[in-house]
């Protein structure tokens, strides 16, 4: 990308930019953009150009108390600052160390002018909830969590406690069988056994309650 169109583009920009922000010199040290008030409370070396400072110039600017403008190869550069006094802000951000910041970020010698914002304006902060409120978040969520844990050690204490009832009936309950009666047998008499010599004859004689006796008859 080359010079010539480099600077094109940036015509192109402030061209698009003059057409949403109207510089109007109300005298020599005041001014306003789009009915935005400013003081001219400095002009280094006549460093303030109104047209070119309203091509550089955007909205989120009006929140700060003094803008200061230097210029370095022939570009215009803003930079914002609050006053000494105000507070949560870096030193390095208020009015009283702008000599510092053109020490340090500015070619020396630079021209600069310096204007003062007549109405500034806050940007909205989105709402935190405060410091109290989220301890007490905090302090119902513990609450919440331990009254669920007291609950559920509860539950299981009451668990516990019936199966232990459960058990023990279960230990104390007999269970009583009928003892079935055994099954009818008929018992058969076995035949006497004879132990008969050469040439005699045995006979049995009836039976008789108790032991079987035997007679032996010889010829």
């Amino acid at each position: 990308m080359n010079r010539d169109h480099i600077d094109e583009l940036a015509a192109q920009q402030a061209e698009r930019r003059q057409s949403l922000y109207q510089g109007v010199r109300l005298d020599k040290t005041h001014i306003e953009v789009n009915k935005q008030p400013f003081e001219l409370v400095l002009d280094y070396h006549e460093a303030f150009d109104l047209d070119k400072f309203t091509e550089r110039y955007s909205t989120i600017l009006n929140k700060y108390d003094y803008l200061v403008g230097d210029w370095g190869f022939e570009q215009l550069r803003l930079k914002g600052f609050f006053k000494d006094e105000t507070k949560d802000v870096q030193r390095a951000q208020t009015i009283g160390t702008v000599q510092d910041y053109l020490y340090e970020y500015c070619n020396f010698g630079c021209a600069y002018f310096i204007l003062k914002n007549e109405r500034v304006i806050k940007p909205k902060r989105t709402s935190h909830p405060r410091k109290d409120d989220r301890r007490g978040k905090r302090g119902n969520s513990t609450t919440h969590n331990n009254n669920t844990t007291t609950r559920a050690s509860q539950s299981r204490g009451r668990s516990n406690r019936s199966s232990s009832k459960l058990k023990q009936r279960r230990r104390n309950k007999s269970f009583t069988t009928k003892q079935k009666a055994a099954p009818f047998t008929e018992k058969r008499q076995q035949p006497a056994k004879v132990n008969a010599g050469s040439g005699q004859q045995a006979r049995t004689s009836k039976p008789t309650t108790g032991k079987r006796h035997f007679t032996i008859r010889q010829k």
